[in-house]
C-alpha cells in the first residue's frame, strides 16, 4: 500500500515511517485559519481533511494522510509562527501553565473511504525564565511548531509533563493510525 503524508513536516514524516516504513510526503498549501467560534478539535480535523484532499488530488492509488495540530489554552490558540518576538511572547504566556494540544487526522483511502478523528493531550510547561526562553529561541527549533516548541527535540527541556500520547504534541498521533493502515 502506497502511503502519502500531506505534510512538509519532517517530524510527522519520521513518525509515519515508524509505523508504516517508507512513505512519501507532499506539502499541502491550504488556508489554515480557524473560523470564528469554531471549536479547536473541529478545526484541527477540518484542516487535516483539507490537507489530505489537496494532496489526494495530485496522487493516484495511495492512502493519503493529513494532520493539523492546534495548541490552545481556553479560547487562545498558539499557532506556529516564524517571528521570534511572537514565539517569545507565546512561551512566556505558557510558562508554568498547562495547555491543551489537539491533532486532527484525516485518512483518505484510494477506494474513497475516509476516516478522520482527533487526539488530545495536555502539556504542563516548566516555569521558564528569560534566559531559558531566549536560549531556546536562538536554536530556531520553535519555527513552524504549534505552541512554539518541539517536545521531540530540545523543547522537551521546557516541558514538565505530557498527559496523553506524546506524538499528538509532535503532530501525528500514531496509536490509532497504526491500526487504520495495517
Amino acid at each position: 500500500m502506497k502511503i502519502v503524508l500531506a505534510s512538509a513536516s519532517p517530524r510527522r514524516k519520521r513518525l509515519m515511517e515508524r509505523i508504516a516504513g517508507k512513505c512519501s510526503a507532499r506539502a499541502a498549501k491550504i488556508d489554515e485559519r480557524i473560523h470564528p467560534g469554531e471549536e479547536f478539535p473541529s478545526a484541527a480535523v477540518r484542516l487535516a481533511l483539507m490537507k489530505a484532499r489537496a494532496v489526494a488530488g495530485r496522487v493516484k492509488n495511495a492512502v493519503v494522510i493529513g494532520a493539523d495540530t492546534i495548541a490552545y489554552r481556553g479560547r487562545r490558540t498558539y499557532r506556529k509562527t516564524d517571528d521570534a518576538k511572537a514565539a517569545g511572547r507565546i512561551l512566556r504566556e505558557l510558562s508554568g501553565k498547562t495547555h491543551a494540544v489537539v491533532t486532527g487526522v484525516a485518512v483518505l483511502f484510494s477506494g474513497g473511504k475516509c476516516v478522520n478523528y482527533t487526539v488530545k493531550a495536555s502539556v504542563r510547561m516548566k516555569k521558564l525564565d528569560s534566559k531559558t526562553i531566549d536560549g531556546y529561541l536562538k536554536t530556531g527549533e520553535w519555527k513552524g511548531r504549534a505552541g512554539c516548541y518541539d517536545v521531540s527535540g530540545l523543547g522537551r527541556k521546557l516541558v514538565a509533563r505530557v498527559k496523553g500520547e506524546k506524538e499528538t504534541v509532535v503532530g501525528l498521533p500514531i496509536k490509532r493510525l497504526r491500526m487504520l493502515i495495517s
